[in-house]
């Protein structure tokens, strides 16, 4: 049963309805004659679209998605084996998960979440089915991309300690590194740009996001210590860019002055030859001269 169908269908008429699952996959932009789940604006902007899927196939799988989709399995109210079920979701939600790790969870009320960055279990009531799901395809996609960021700023340290010395003198030879550093430059500037639009997504901003949703979010955030992890790579990425920025200074610097300089020695070895073809021109004559004067009588 497609997930606007559960939404659309009035409340005297809905059945008791069993657990379901979906796959939500995270497009440029929906498919045609698709309702999205979610138009999602930070922290990049994609279309959120769930298709339902058969939830036998979906706990019989070992690994998360390769095609960075989200699994999300919806236990109602009023499902029944509620017991047996809830202990295979158990495992099924930590099976993509290392020994030292756990699952994100949140509730509120009536709705409670547990998720990782493949998987999730919402339990909730119908009506709240859809504003849960919402909350976590953007709880989702901002974990993602704070793991991201910070695996990115992990590996821009050994870069800035390689690239430490051109924040100094520069040698002809660390000249050749200014590839490199444009590089990392745009690297952490692209970084930077993740942050403040990570930033944003975890203030919820959008107006058109409802209570329920916004509150399920901010739960998960705070349950992965988002707004934490994301503040602490302020300062590094910051200093990267500092870093670089001066980098590429002293580069510009450096190599501006090697250009003068070659320059200035280019101007004297041509002055040098002008000066030495006037010579030889001037002593040529000379001779000319004096061998015509003594040929004439």
């Amino acid at each position: 049963m497609n997930i606007h169908t559960i939404l659309k269908s009035p409340p005297t008429e809905r059945p008791v309805h069993q657990a379901q699952a979906w796959r939500i996959s995270f497009l440029a932009a929906a498919p045609v004659q698709q309702t999205p789940l979610a138009v999602i604006s930070e922290p990049c902007n994609v279309v959120a679209v769930a298709a339902p899927v058969e939830l036998a196939n979906a706990l019989a799988l070992s690994d998360g998605p390769e095609d960075g989709s989200l699994l999300v399995v919806w236990v109602p109210a009023a499902a029944g084996n509620a017991a047996d079920l809830d202990s295979r979701l158990h495992a099924w939600i930590r099976r993509d998960l290392a020994a030292n790790q756990s699952p994100v969870q949140a509730s509120i009320k009536t709705v409670r979440v547990v998720c990782t960055d493949t998987r999730a279990v919402i339990y909730a009531a119908p009506e709240h089915l859809s504003d849960a799901m919402d909350a976590v395809a953007r709880f989702t996609l901002a974990g993602r991309h704070t793991t991201a960021l910070e695996g990115r700023m992990a590996a821009t340290w050994p870069q800035i300690k390689a690239h430490t010395p051109l924040t100094h003198a520069v040698t002809r030879k660390q000249l050749r590194l200014q590839s490199q550093v444009d590089a990392q430059t745009e690297r952490v500037t692209e970084m930077k740009s993740m942050l403040l639009r990570l930033q944003t997504a975890l203030e919820q901003l959008d107006p058109t996001l409802s209570g329920t949703s916004k509150r399920i979010y901010a739960d998960l955030v705070a349950a992965a210590t988002l707004h934490e992890r994301v503040e602490m790579l302020e300062d590094p990425i910051q200093f990267a860019l500092d870093h670089y920025e001066l980098a590429n200074s002293r580069l510009t610097e450096i190599g501006a002055a090697q250009r003068s300089h070659f320059l200035e020695v280019l101007i004297v070895v041509i002055l040098l030859a002008d000066f030495s073809m006037r010579f030889y021109e001037a002593g040529l004559r000379a001779l000319i001269s004096s061998l015509t004067s003594s040929v004439i009588p």
